[in-house]
């Protein structure tokens, strides 16, 4: 089964967020070091989001790269070869 990246769950919400508080967060927060610690907390999270969006992609670029048949390729021990027209294709093990 094919895992695929999807990019829907991230958005533009966080660097919404991050944007709004940096100009309205003194405002809204009064306190200067609470305003400075969301910005933090917010670019925190934003930063270990990304770093999960890339390593994502890394896996997902490595396990294609793994699943390509090259001739000459050895196959996983035990895995079974599927020829075109659906039928089990016995290996022959050479003594």
């Amino acid at each position: 089964m094919t895992k695929y990246i999807t990019l829907s769950n991230s958005g533009c919400l966080l660097p919404f967020l991050i944007i709004f508080n940096l100009f309205f967060g003194k405002l809204i927060f009064g306190s200067v070091g609470l305003w400075l610690g969301v910005e933090a907390f917010l670019i925190l999270i934003f930063i270990v989001k990304i770093r999960l969006i890339f390593s994502r992609f890394i896996r997902q670029f490595n396990d294609q790269k793994q699943n390509l048949n090259f001739p000459g390729q050895k196959l996983p021990p035990g895995g079974k070869v599927i020829d075109i027209q659906g039928q089990e294709v016995q290996d022959e093990k050479a003594s």
